[in-house]
């Protein structure tokens, strides 16, 4: 397979330092009069490409600090996300806790002994048991 013949003649960097660098020698006034002369930008021209830049480093700046600020927001956040997780476990403990020792005072055979004791109340007999019925 053959490659396509390249034309060389359009790579010169040579001329084309030359054409920046103007009076470097003897073969540079003879390329000189190929190039067109340089000519130095004024400070109203390059104001406004530094303000460009400027207001870009601004806001390259700005954008990296609000990044810093919201990981340093996300960190206290997830702290008292976890703070509160934690105390949320030791609630749910507690309240099964409370929920055991409610289970046990009100336990049938409790209540019994303490109308038995304090009140001096009975279990009736099946003779003291009367049905009322409530007819309209």
């Amino acid at each position: 397979m053959k490659l396509p013949a390249m034309d060389w003649r359009q790579f010169r960097p040579l001329k084309r330092l030359r054409a920046l660098y103007p009076g470097g020698g003897a073969s540079a006034k003879a390329t000189s009069a190929d190039a067109p002369p340089l000519r130095l930008f004024s400070a109203a021209e390059l104001a406004r490409p530094a303000a460009v830049l400027i207001v870009l480093a601004l806001l390259l700046v700005g954008s990296a600090m609000a990044v810093i600020f919201s990981a340093y927001q996300y960190r206290i956040l997830f702290n008292q996300h976890q703070n509160l997780v934690a105390n949320w476990d030791e609630l749910q403990v507690e309240w099964g806790q409370l929920v055991l020792e409610e289970s046990a005072w009100a336990a049938n055979n409790r209540i019994e002994q303490i109308a038995s004791k304090r009140l001096a109340m009975l279990v009736p007999g099946p003779g003291m048991i009367e049905i009322v019925r409530h007819e309209p």
